[in-house]
């Protein structure tokens, strides 16, 4: 297996290590240094090397995993030598290949926006452009999403924001259950594996779509019915989607 390369040892390319290792992906991983603590959890956790520095990254690996903020990213990469052999996967938000290519000089590069939830393997992958090799190594972290273009990969990562979003959705529900009574475990199980289940009964029936599931669920004279016009009463889902109106902005500045 091609080596695995990361520049930027932060959440994101924790995840991704964890998700790899979760998966049975053995291969050699080697970090960047300048995050010690992180770094040695890494290393004792995952199996992972250590660099002296981040051109040695470079110097030793096939792939090179490039996750840092976007304001970070020219001082980072600037000072380094790329090879026309490697392949560089940007986890970087925002930051276009046009951007990137002068950055890297002749390596390839794609770009992808892995989820917390690749940690447990879950979770939507976005890829653009295709490229076999990032294929091989995202697959195991979710369910891979091939873009057509750089536009449908800035809306493709409006997504990760959302998953993020959910966690308090899920904190809110579970307070209410705790307020009333219920215990932290037993909250939390009600919350994650209704709100899972949802999922699970949408991804299990592509025949149909998501709004002929609500409805042929929700229907007059029920409970789900009563709670769900009281939501669109209120414009509850028109928040959702003003925050993705807003993240689309903000990838596109």
């Amino acid at each position: 297996a091609y080596s695995l390369g990361v520049l930027g040892v932060g959440h994101l390319a924790s995840y991704l290590v964890a998700g790899l290792r979760t998966a049975g992906d053995n291969r050699e991983v080697i970090l960047s240094p300048r995050n010690v603590e992180r770094v040695q959890y890494l290393v004792e956790r995952f199996d992972c090397r250590p660099a002296i520095s981040n051109q040695a990254v470079i110097d030793q690996a096939d792939i090179i995993l490039v996750s840092v903020r976007p304001e970070q990213l020219e001082s980072l990469l600037k000072p380094l030598q790329f090879n026309a052999e490697q392949l560089v996967i940007s986890c970087v938000a925002g930051v276009s290949l046009d951007l990137l290519a002068p950055l890297i000089g002749k390596a390839s590069v794609v770009r992808t926006l892995p989820l917390a939830c690749a940690e447990v393997g879950q979770g939507a992958v976005p890829l653009f452009p295709d490229h076999p090799v990032a294929r091989d190594l995202m697959n195991s972290l979710g369910e891979l999403i091939l873009l057509g273009s750089e536009d449908e990969f800035e809306l493709a990562s409006v997504a990760a924001c959302m998953n993020g979003w959910m966690f308090k959705f899920f904190d809110q529900l579970t307070r209410w259950y705790l307020e009333k009574g219920l215990s932290p475990e037993q909250a939390r199980k009600l919350v994650i594996h209704a709100c899972g289940g949802a999922a699970a009964l949408a991804e299990a029936k592509p025949e149909q779509t998501l709004l002929q599931i609500s409805d042929s669920i929700a229907t007059d004279g029920t409970y789900t019915k009563q709670g769900l016009d009281l939501l669109e009463q209120s414009h509850a889902f028109d928040h959702w989607i003003d925050a993705f109106n807003e993240v689309e902005k903000a990838l596109k500045r």
